[in-house]
């Protein structure tokens, strides 16, 4: 029996948002704005996790000072974090439905790699963080397997199915585990694996679509 859900968040739960505003609005704080460091940004945004296998904030400010060219402090997470906190989709009335009807069958939490508290704080911009019961991938990010089994919490990775956008880090590694996956397909990829538990977006999840995985 499926007795925990471990969800990704960004290109999962969170799709379909533009993370430039945010970035323009932080550095326009910081009164260090113009189209070079943008662009830095991403680039650092996108590599970090090709130099680090966790999320600290002491690493992560560094590695943005290095990028930036500027010196840096906790405010610049502050702000960031403050920025990215509306940086959710619009509309996430039937998400949030669903998301409810399966909080009331199953565990769910969360296995995402970034800050804790940055996720959290979106996901409660969307009525919706409150339903999780923990949030992974902080302190050890995907791929490591320990962060898999982790999230497993007290069950066998059979109990449980990873539920995300990623097909390596959130389908194959998961798997590789012994978790159960299910890919949500929210960028249109071709998939050819016909084994493979494919749905268009979370909404589609229903517990009929779980049980049948188990």
């Amino acid at each position: 029996m499926i007795k925990r859900l471990i969800f990704d968040v960004d290109g999962t739960l969170i799709t379909g948002v533009n993370f430039i505003k945010p970035i323009e609005a932080t550095l326009k704080r910081l009164n260090i704005y113009n189209e070079s460091n943008v662009k830095s940004f991403l680039r650092a945004i996108s590599t970090y996790e090709e130099n680090y296998n966790n999320y600290n904030k002491k690493d992560y400010i560094k590695y943005f000072e290095n990028s930036l060219g500027t010196e840096l402090d906790d405010m610049f997470l502050n702000i960031f974090f403050e920025e990215l906190r509306n940086c959710v989709p619009q509309d996430a009335k039937k998400l949030k439905e669903t998301i409810e009807v399966l909080a009331n069958k199953y565990e769910l939490v969360l296995l995402t790699n970034y800050f804790k508290c940055s996720q959290l704080n979106r996901l409660n911009t969307m009525g919706i963080g409150h339903l999780f019961l923990e949030c992974f991938g902080e302190e050890l990010i995907k791929p490591n397997n320990d962060i898999y089994l982790k999230a497993c919490g007290s069950y066998q990775p059979g109990e449980c199915i990873m539920i995300g956008d990623d097909l390596y880090l959130d389908i194959e590694k998961a798997k590789e585990n012994g978790i159960n996956t299910i890919f949500v397909n929210s960028k249109s990829l071709k998939v050819d694996n016909i084994d493979l538990c494919v749905v268009n977006s979370v909404e589609d999840i229903t517990y009929e679509l779980i049980e049948s995985i188990y």
